[in-house]
């Protein structure tokens, strides 16, 4: 059972405060606001004098792709497409791009800080160590600097969990509606979004509201993202004349399968269904060939998705065997019909190898997952290499790019930069691990209200959700955690506090006894 008591927190900022904002322009928050307008401010400009240019990858070039052909689905998820798009209707300029990526997640960020600082009843050095991780960490800024979705799904993802505190603390009918619009937003951005619906659905459960609305509310993110799944998956049809809401997933999914399936496949002389015969004997004779050995831990140019783009897989070379050969790396119009049956045949090899997923993907990628890979932020050369191709000429004529290229100096600050960042998630995951288990382990929630321990189990599901979509279904690396490790180094924070709090008034009621 739950309990408050005076000297631990309930949402105490209530009691000072007539209004949030009232309380975020408060004089024991403006210093705050004032460093991160300064710092924010000088800290982009030197920025950009070092770093004038934006950097660009494979996947951006198609996101750009998506945006000039005014795409309605695309390889990835299509709201990054539509994101440059209207930013592209204020500025033709990258810069505007960039600019605008940088102001949102920082604003995103400080919604974000306040919302705990209001709830939470913060110690001024854990304000401080949290303030600091989210103005000064250098990720923000390189991050910023690419036309990629990782700034925009995380800065959504953040107005969406901060939303979700509310709804525990504060609740009102008017956030059925911006709760479900904050989901399909973040949706359309990136579909890791898809377990986001469950932390939905407890915060609804957890919070203080009429049935009717609780159940309005889960219903309704329900129909918003099957509307969009329907959208997109009659848009697949119509365009690449494939009802799939996510091809690229279904290539993820036979990715997948074959990591597995090498260690395997020997020792499996049973009949494969006839659709999956033809794939599965080129697979096999692929694997039976000389070829590149990967795993999961593989440092290669894909990232743990080698079946999916390095010309010799089984996978690739199947398509062309069908289609046709083609010279694009992505040829979405080969790339989108065969899906289906990559799809299906990852999960067959999965359902039929379950033991051999978990030791040969599940486990390497629980290590990758703690220990994610840099990618594209210790990638010497794709970022500031512009692609002068069939590819990379909408992107050049969209926003008038002439270069990429910085000295050589500051590719490799950068790089030098991020090369310890992976030891830092490490600690960040370990940190937020341990402090959770022993919030739990010593009961430390019992003088706490409702609503606050509420919003930590909220904090947990969304951990435990994340970390199961990410080793089962994902590759995981360093930009797709932004949003999870600021999760993590919060509450970490929070975790930590709340254990030192209850240890000592334990302390303190132990020696008012004797």
């Amino acid at each position: 059972m739950l309990t408050t008591s005076p000297g631990l927190h309930q949402a105490a900022a209530t009691y000072q405060f007539t209004s949030f904002s009232q309380f975020v322009f408060h004089r024991s928050n403006r210093l705050y606001l004032y460093t991160a307008a300064v710092v924010l401010t000088i800290s982009w400009l030197v920025f950009k004098s070092f770093y004038p240019h934006p950097n660009i990858i494979f996947d951006s070039y198609y996101y750009i792709i998506g945006a000039v052909n005014h795409a309605r689905v695309g390889p990835w998820p299509i709201g990054y497409s539509w994101f440059l798009r209207l930013v592209h209707v204020c500025s033709s300029s990258a810069y505007a791009v960039l600019v605008v990526q940088y102001l949102i997640i920082n604003l995103a960020l400080l919604y974000f800080f306040f919302t705990l600082r209001y709830w939470f009843g913060f110690h001024k050095i854990t304000s401080i160590v949290l303030f600091l991780f989210l103005l000064l960490n250098p990720i923000f800024l390189f991050m910023s600097n690419l036309i990629l979705s990782d700034i925009l799904f995380t800065t959504l993802s953040l107005l969406w969990f901060t939303q979700l505190i509310w709804l525990i603390f504060r609740p009102a009918p008017y956030m059925l509606f911006t709760h479900a619009l904050l989901l399909l937003a973040v949706f359309t951005v990136r579909y890791n979004a898809l377990y986001y619906p469950v932390v939905g659905t407890l915060a609804f459960l957890l919070s203080r509201q009429k049935k009717g609305i609780v159940i309005a509310g889960i219903a309704l993110q329900l129909v918003v993202l099957g509307s969009f799944i329907a959208y997109t998956t009659h848009a697949m049809q119509k365009d690449y004349g494939v009802a799939s809401f996510s091809p690229f997933g279904s290539w993820k999914m036979a990715s997948n399968a074959l990591y597995i399936y090498e260690n395997v496949y020997r020792n499996d002389s049973s009949a494969v269904p006839p659709r999956f015969q033809a794939l599965d004997n080129r697979v096999r004779a692929y694997f039976n060939g000389p070829h590149y050995k990967v795993d999961v831990l593989t440092n290669d140019a894909t990232w743990g998705s080698f079946y999916m783009w390095m010309q010799p897989s089984p996978l690739i070379q199947h398509m062309f065997s069908i289609y046709g050969k083609d010279r694009m790396n992505l040829n979405f119009v080969k790339f989108a019909p065969i899906s289906p049956l990559y799809g299906d045949y990852g999960t067959y090899i999965i359902k039929k190898h379950p033991g051999a997923f978990l030791r040969y993907f599940i486990v390497p990628n629980i290590m990758r997952y703690m220990n994610p890979p840099q990618e594209v932020l210790v990638d010497a050369y794709n970022p500031f290499s512009l692609q002068r191709d069939t590819i990379g000429g909408p992107a050049i004529r969209w926003y008038q790019l002439t270069t990429l290229r910085v000295h050589h100096s500051l590719i490799n600050f950068r790089t030098q930069l991020f090369i310890i960042y992976p030891a830092l998630s490490t600690f960040v995951h370990y940190f937020f691990v341990l402090s959770c288990i022993c919030f739990y382990c010593l009961k430390s929630f019992r003088r706490l209200s409702p609503a606050l321990f509420y919003s930590l189990l909220a904090v947990t599901v969304l951990w435990l959700a994340d970390f199961a979509f990410n080793i089962t279904a994902s590759s995981p690396v360093l930009r797709y955690q932004l949003f999870i490790m600021t999760i993590e180094i919060a509450f970490a924070l929070v975790f930590t506090q709340y254990i030192l709090e209850s240890t000592a008034a334990k302390e303190t009621g132990a020696s008012s006894v004797k």
